[in-house]
């Protein structure tokens, strides 16, 4: 069966119900077509067609009234539907009407309330519809009511009620009855009612009692048996004793706790009115929020595991609930004295009502706490609390502000220790400040405590949660790391608490507790601990800015650490270390720092020299490790070794330069040497004025500058307010310093690697220098010899020089063809191989982002004569080798002749 013949089935089974009588009440549903179409005669059976048809017909069809679709305009014809309805027509004694107009206002406010609430729905989309229908069965209601037709059929607005039989006009009075009945056992807080005879009422009491336990067969077997001998009329002063109990969460003799939440069963046996129940079910409610509270407060105190905020949550809430046990205490004395009074009209549900709306509004809010704070504690409960401030009533926010007084104390009292005891007390980690007792001494300050945010208060910004943390480990940094007890025992805090209220005034005890607990520790890293002394230092030893000690340790060192680096001992370069600084002015530096000046060799790799593994260290202890830690002391580290090689390379080429001043005189003789050792002259220039560029780029303009911000920064109070700030503008300083000191601001990763690729091709270039001088050198001394020889023989009467002494003026020429070639040809290798890198490197930081860069590359290429010259310096470095050579030979040619 389809659903087109279902609909047809159930619409033949209510018309024939409609129009028979009371023959099918009691299982009406369960008949089907043919068993209904046996009761009934020919003649009724066509009056059933047709209203069939009728049916089906509206059912089938698309009416709509024909109405503009203005929610707005139906919502005016419910406000004055709603004004007129409080007018009543009454006759009096005289026959004169008189029409009496009730001011008050609230359901219209409730309409409007209501109306505003359907408007911001967005999941309904057919609000005006709604709208239609309330006000077309609110018109049928009322036409039933002031025109007095109190029989008419509930259907008849549909037409049914033209088709009138015999069986009908009896089926439309039985069915009027008990629509009446129905109506008036369901109608709530002044709906409006038709009477009911007294049997009838009794009837629907006992069917409302049944319905509230949701036993629907019970209510079925109390309306036949209305009449029964086993209901009891109920005094009001009954059920009043028993709603002291319900009050309590306790059940009572008829009125007991269903087991759903919010509901409340009473005893079927007693007969109770319809209003009476209505009382009775609003007055329930007080006993299942006072049960709902309380229960979580036991569960909670049991338990043992709550946390200090969560106990004060729930004595906040028994402190709550000692007017309500007050209350109940006032309303059983009234109730006993009105037993005792005869004749009193004291205490009734009604006035009861009255006198619970404010506890009831006070349980609902607990209650509402309760449900939001199940699973919460420490700062989220309270941050949950405290977000009903906001609440527009401010009846809701005194109450809520009053129990956010006696929740919050033990909040309150962990803040207080913290920032001015520096103590974490917070056995049940409530706070939103946490520790970690696993963190090294030297990162307490960065590790150690921190904060947990989903613990942190709503009324407590991130701001102002870091500014709480920094006062707390400051407090704790000078207790254990400076040895300041005293002046926080004296100076901070004193007499000072803290308590729940005025978040302006706390926010101003926090800046206060920020602003002197971070002076305080600025003032003793700068003057006690001599912070800015040991920065100075390291620039100045590290960094390589002492020059005058840096040249005596370099000269000092040189033989040493050119030897392997497993020769080395590093007692004798610490010896070593105290020459240099006797000899410098670094002997008048204060004796702490220069004691903290030590030397240290890196780990040796197979083929390093001393060279590669020698290093400078300089000591710091506690409290200023906490700035300068080991990662910063290693990012130091590094810096000092490019620094240190950089300076190498300079004390290298400045050799080369005296030795090439120096020598130039004596071997000049050598004309085949002339045109080279003039070129290598030049190559040396350029290799020094490349690592004079490079290093006035880092001493100055990366060192100097990075220096200059950084001290400006420490002495700025606006800038450097506490340790965090300074450790970030140390960190900034060290930042800029590795990352252009060691080009590692360009986006090239290959930018250092050409770098130290060049560096130690210019340590390449200088040793091959030095063979060709060496040589230059030897063959001078060589021809000294044979000049001594020939000048003795000429004294001897013979013959000066002999055949064997023809290269008195000239290198010999087995040296001249094997020995010299390969000399003059590592020299132009080394120098294309310079040429080259130094082009591709002046390219790459011509090309790069950062401005520092592209100006360095200005600085080492001002002419462009690198960048010039590149094409060719790539192209012809085999040939430049066989044109020296080829000219040498020339010019050995020319001087034989």
């Amino acid at each position: 069966m389809d659903s087109a013949d279902q609909l047809t089935q159930a619409v033949d089974v209510l018309v024939r119900l409609l129009l028979q009588g009371e023959s099918h009440n009691g299982n009406a549903m369960d008949l089907d077509h043919d068993s209904v179409g046996q009761a009934v005669s020919g003649a009724e059976e066509a009056k059933i067609k047709a209203a069939r048809e009728y049916c089906l017909r509206i059912l089938g069809s698309r009416l709509s009234p024909s109405l503009v679709t203005d929610d707005i305009h139906i919502s005016d014809l419910i406000k004055k539907k709603r004004k007129n309805m409080w007018k009543k027509i009454s006759q009096d004694v005289a026959g004169v009407t008189v029409v009496r107009e009730d001011p008050s206002s609230a359901k219209a406010i409730r309409f409007s309330h209501l109306y505003t609430k359907l408007s911001s729905c967005s999941v309904l989309t057919k609000k005006w519809s709604i709208l239609y229908f309330l006000l077309a069965i609110s018109d049928q209601s009322s036409a039933a009511t002031l025109e007095g037709r109190s029989n008419q059929q509930p259907l008849s607005f549909l037409g049914l009620h033209n088709l009138e039989t015999g069986v009908g006009r009896a089926r439309e009075r039985t069915s009027t009855e008990q629509s009446d009945t129905t109506m008036a056992a369901h109608s709530r807080h002044g709906a409006q009612q038709v009477p009911l005879s007294q049997q009838s009422r009794k009837a629907t009491t006992i069917g409302h009692a049944a319905l509230s336990t949701g036993d629907q067969q019970q209510n079925n077997n109390s309306q036949q048996n209305n009449s029964s001998s086993n209901i009891h009329e109920v005094e009001e002063s009954v059920l009043l004793r028993d709603l002291m109990f319900v009050f309590q969460g306790i059940d009572g003799k008829m009125v007991k706790f269903g087991s759903e939440s919010r509901t409340c069963t009473i005893d079927p046996s007693f007969s109770i009115t319809h209003s009476t129940r209505g009382l009775v079910n609003r007055l329930t409610e007080l006993g299942w929020l006072y049960k709902k509270v309380n229960q979580y407060v036991q569960k909670t105190l049991n338990e043992g595991d709550a946390g200090l905020v969560e106990q004060s949550f729930c004595s906040a809430l028994q402190h709550e609930l000692v007017d309500y046990f007050r209350l109940i205490a006032v309303l059983e004395s009234h109730i006993a004295n009105d037993a005792d009074a005869t004749g009193s009209k004291g205490l009734t549900l009604k006035r009861l009502l009255v006198w619970t709306q404010d506890s009831l509004q006070r349980l609902r809010l607990m209650s509402v706490l309760v449900e939001c704070c199940q699973d919460l504690q420490g700062g989220a409960l309270v941050s949950m609390v405290h977000d009903y401030t906001q609440h527009g009533d401010p009846l809701i926010q005194q109450f809520i502000h009053h129990m956010l007084e006696r929740i919050s104390a033990p909040f309150y009292v962990m803040l207080q220790r913290w920032i001015y005891e520096g103590e974490l007390e917070d056995p049940r980690t409530e706070f939103f400040i946490a520790v970690n007792l696993d963190v090294e001494e030297e990162d307490m300050w960065q590790s150690k405590y921190f904060i947990r945010e989903e613990m942190l208060p709503a009324f407590i910004g991130m701001p102002l949660a870091k500014k709480i943390l920094s006062i707390g480990k400051s407090l704790n940094f000078l207790r254990h790391k400076c040895d300041d007890s005293d002046w926080i025992l004296q100076n901070h805090g004193v007499g000072k608490s803290l308590k729940y209220g005025d978040i302006a005034e706390l926010e101003g005890s926090i800046d206060a507790a920020y602003v002197g607990t971070s002076q305080r520790l600025l003032h003793l890293l700068s003057t006690k601990f001599k912070l800015i002394e040991h920065l100075t230092a390291i620039k100045r030893y590290i960094l390589l800015g002492q020059g005058d000690f840096i040249q005596h340790l370099m000269e000092s060192l040189g033989t040493n650490l050119s030897q392997p680096a497993n020769t080395l001992f590093r007692h004798n370069l610490t010896g070593t270390l105290e020459t240099a600084i006797r000899s410098s002015n670094a002997q008048y530096d204060d004796p702490d720092i220069l004691r903290r000046l030590d030397v240290r060799l890196l780990e040796i790799s197979p083929g390093d020299s001393g060279w590669d593994v020698f290093s400078l260290d300089y000591h710091v202890d506690s409290p200023v490790n906490t700035i300068l830690t080991p990662v910063a002391m290693h990012q130091y580290l590094k810096m000092f070794n490019f620094l240190w090689r950089l300076k190498r390379v300079e004390h290298a080429l400045s050799s080369a330069w005296r030795r090439q001043t120096t020598s130039a005189r004596a071997i000049r003789p050598i004309l085949e040497l002339v045109p080279e050792l003039h070129h290598c002259r030049i190559v040396c220039g350029e290799m020094i004025h490349f690592v004079y560029q490079l290093q006035y780029y880092i001493l100055f303009e990366v060192l100097e500058c990075s220096w200059d911000e950084l001290l400006k920064a420490i002495e700025n109070n606006n800038t450097t307010t506490d340790l965090d700030s300074l450790i970030e503008a140390h960190s900034k300083y060290l930042r800029d310093v590795t990352s252009k000191g060691l080009l590692a601001a360009s986006h090239d990763a290959n930018m250092m690697p050409r770098l130290l690729e060049l560096l130690a091709t210019i340590l390449d270039y200088k040793i091959a220098q030095d063979n060709l001088y060496n040589y230059a050198l030897a063959e001078i001394e060589r021809r000294e010899r044979l000049a001594q020889t020939a000048d003795r023989r000429t004294r001897h009467g013979q013959w000066g020089l002999t055949d064997q002494d023809e290269t008195l003026d000239r290198i010999p020429d087995e040296q001249f063809e094997e020995l010299v070639p390969g000399l003059l040809r590592t020299l132009n290798e080394y120098s294309m191989q310079f040429k080259r890198e130094l082009s591709q490197l002046l390219i790459t930081l011509s090309a790069d982002g950062d401005s520092d860069l592209r100006f360095l590359s200005f600085r080492l290429d001002f002419n462009e004569f690198y960048l010039g010259s590149l094409k060719g310096a790539m192209g012809g470095g085999g040939a430049t080798s066989s044109v020296v050579v080829s000219a040498t030979t020339t010019g050995r040619k020319a001087t034989m002749r």
